[in-house]
């Protein structure tokens, strides 16, 4: 993915250093200056990180003495820098994060063709998994899996257990792993809202976008919690799989042998087009 050097705007200065901490605050737009909504934010492969709001905003404490950059990831847009120089004397920042250029795939699914289940199958169900309290950002979860063939991705199918939050906003990612590297492979958001109504149900998303997952390569679709309202818990049937799990944003992925049930559905790329 393609670094750009993020455009930043100083304004008023405000008081942010408690005992060696520093407090980095922003707003983070796009380059039509319309607010960009939750934004990854922290240092990479490290447990200190954020996701802004729903319009943009963010509030990040950094520990006395690190001076590391911080990244800013989003789907739709060019992964951004900060450098601990343009961040240490406590200015708030506006950030632009430029548009991610990218084709449309041109997909053709053979005739008679049945979707798939590419990863879900014949899981060894334990109790639940879930998120609980202000647990936005806390958790990236999901299941590892490979499939012999070329695969354009239709479906997440997830089952909810139980939401006690008054309204939850799940965000979905897929990525491509290589050597340990995650490499994100959507180009646009996928969010699902739950509430207390959707217990007991099992809810289908899918992406607006064609994504091919190939043949022989290891992907992970994981889940994540970016926004709610009220206070409570939200928990899913979980399973015996080996899934990959960071905490914090911009944590070091780890390998686990259990999540919370996703089931991934797909139809076969006819290889003829």
């Amino acid at each position: 993915m393609n670094k750009s050097i993020i455009i930043i705007t100083l304004f008023s200065l405000v008081v942010l250093t408690v005992q060696g901490q520093t407090k980095v605050t922003g707003h983070v737009v796009n380059e039509r200056g319309e607010p960009v909504e939750y934004v990854r934010i922290g240092i990479e492969e490290d447990s200190i990180g954020i996701i802004s709001d729903a319009q943009g905003y963010f509030t990040l404490t950094i520990p006395a003495g690190r001076k590391d950059e911080l990244t800013l990831t989003h789907v739709s847009y060019q992964t951004a820098t900060i450098p601990y120089t343009m961040y240490a004397d406590g200015h708030e920042l506006t950030v632009t994060l430029r548009d991610k250029v990218y084709e449309l795939a041109e997909v053709v699914i053979g005739k008679n063709n049945k979707p798939h289940t590419l990863s879900g199958k014949s899981w060894i169900r334990t109790s639940t998994a879930g998120f609980e309290g202000d647990c936005k950002g806390d958790i990236e979860w999901g299941p590892i899996f490979k499939n012999r063939k070329d695969y354009l991705l239709t479906d997440i199918i997830v089952p909810i257990d139980k939401c006690e939050y008054e309204e939850c906003l799940l965000s979905f990612n897929c990525y491509e792993v290589r050597d340990k590297n995650f490499i994100n492979v959507l180009n646009k958001p996928i969010y699902q809202r739950v509430t207390p109504d959707d217990n007991g149900k099992q809810l289908t998303i899918s992406p607006a976008e064609s994504i091919v997952l190939k043949g022989k390569q290891t992907y992970c679709v994981t889940i994540s919690v970016v926004d709610i309202k009220g206070k409570g818990r939200l928990s899913f049937p979980a399973n015996f799989k080996s899934s990959y799990a960071r905490h914090k944003v911009k944590g070091k992925m780890r390998k686990i042998p259990g999540c919370p049930m996703i089931i991934v559905k797909g139809y076969e790329v006819d290889k003829k087009q």
